[in-house]
């Protein structure tokens, strides 16, 4: 049954563009995508074109006659731009999340007096914001925007606001921290929103190029990652969250915010739940470094053992951890290393089971609830050995989530918002 409207998600995403429309209900509808053009992932003008392209094959597919209620975007952690606040301009290059050309000015932003945390280092957005008024801040006011803020810009012509999740690594919690004053910052900053606040219909212009006979409601979107915790739909306090991706990146549902800058321990609140955690050094990438996507499959058969081997690891590729241990030494830890590849496997699952365990006991530590169920998403989700062993370190159940892309969750907000707000 078609629906009566759609709510939509835009998620600009590492790889591609994605719109994911959910009914009524909140259930999925549809979801299209494509690719980035190669090497084009960090170019404004092309986030610009595919987002409003693959809104057009939406009308002219499976969204057909159908009303567009509401729109939300969300983007990389960490990626952003300047812009013309009159017109959203692009005035510098787009600076991406793992963009480290601004390293060195992460210790003038320390010099000043910025605390450690998601905006410093040499990848935060305190860094890249220095690195990018240096070069073309000049005296003409312009706002430094995140990479889902400019989108939204785009398309209700609002260049001067962003919501507190993309905001968080340019150096706002609460409040902005009064290390930008002194870096010579503020003017560059954009005013801050709620994820979900209305922002304005869609543009005219865009409204008549979709055929739509009224405008969609754009509202404040939110990161890629937290639209991914939203397409999970609502969780009970105590749940975690564990993404088996490149890195492992642990979070857990919580009533109040948690924070330890030692730790790289920060949260985002998301409807009335916090979201507490933090992110390993270790995790999928180590297990492709040793094994391809065949042999860790056929490895896996069998696994577990029935008894643990108990070495310990504690995989990295290179030395330095910060969470759940903060130690810029550390030393990866994978010896001794049985002849049996099968078993050297699970001596890896086990020890990324630890460090998983670990994590979830820090952030207890640090005030978020004892973790009662673990809720699974990434790649290595889909492991049943890995799920196995996880669950017998960590001690609670290890549910693996159904595979919800993050543009669910991006529509998700824009479908709470509309109705909160209708």
């Amino acid at each position: 049954m078609r629906p009566r409207a759609v709510f939509l998600g835009i998620d600009l995403g590492t790889s591609g563009v994605r719109i994911g429309a959910l009914d009524e209900r909140a259930r999925p509808y549809a979801l299209i995508g494509r690719r980035w053009p190669r090497g084009c992932h960090a170019v404004p003008a092309v986030w610009r074109h595919m987002s409003l392209a693959l809104l057009t094959a939406f009308r002219q597919g499976p969204g057909r006659g159908l009303p567009i209620a509401a729109i939300a975007v969300a983007g990389t952690s960490g990626s952003l731009l300047l812009c013309r606040p009159i017109d959203g301009l692009p005035i510098s290059p787009a600076l991406m999340y793992n963009d480290a050309r601004a390293g060195p000015h992460a210790t003038r932003a320390h010099a000043a007096g910025l605390p450690p945390g998601p905006a410093a280092g040499p990848l935060g957005g305190v860094a890249k914001m220095l690195w990018l008024k240096e070069r073309y801040a000049a005296t003409r006011p312009l706002t430094a925007l995140p990479q889902a803020a400019w989108l939204s810009g785009v398309l209700t012509g609002r260049f001067r606001v962003a919501d507190h999740h993309n905001v968080l690594k340019l150096g706002f919690e609460h409040h902005w921290h009064a290390a930008l004053a002194a870096l010579g910052l503020t003017p560059l900053l954009p005013d801050v929103v709620a994820p979900g606040t209305p922002l304005g219909p869609l543009r005219a212009v865009f409204t008549r190029r979709l055929r739509l006979q009224e405008a969609p409601l754009i509202v404040a979107g939110t990161t890629d990652s937290m639209a991914a915790l939203a397409a999970l739909g609502d969780l009970p306090m105590g749940t975690g969250v564990t993404s088996l991706g490149s890195t492992l990146v642990l979070k857990v549902a919580s009533p109040r915010p948690v924070a330890d800058p030692a730790y790289g321990i920060y949260s985002h609140r998301l409807a009335h739940t916090w979201f507490a955690g933090g992110a390993s050094e270790s995790g999928g990438a180590v297990l492709a470094h040793y094994f391809d996507n065949a042999e860790l499959k056929g490895l896996s058969q069998g696994l577990p053992l029935a008894e643990p081997l108990n070495l310990h690891y504690y995989p990295l590729l290179r030395p330095g951890e910060r969470f759940p241990v903060n130690d810029p030494a550390l030393r990866p830890r994978i010896t001794p290393r049985p002849p049996d590849d099968r078993r050297f496997l699970q001596a890896l699952f086990e020890g990324l089971a630890e460090i998983e365990a670990l994590g979830y006991k820090r952030l207890a530590e640090c005030g978020a609830p004892p973790v009662r169920r673990v809720v699974t998403t990434g790649g290595g989700a889909a492991n049943a050995a890995w799920t196995a062993i996880r669950a017998r370190t960590l001690g609670v159940p290890v549910i693996c989530a159904p595979a919800r892309p993050a543009a669910f969750g991006a529509a998700r907000l824009a479908l709470e918002a509309f109705m909160r707000h209708a």
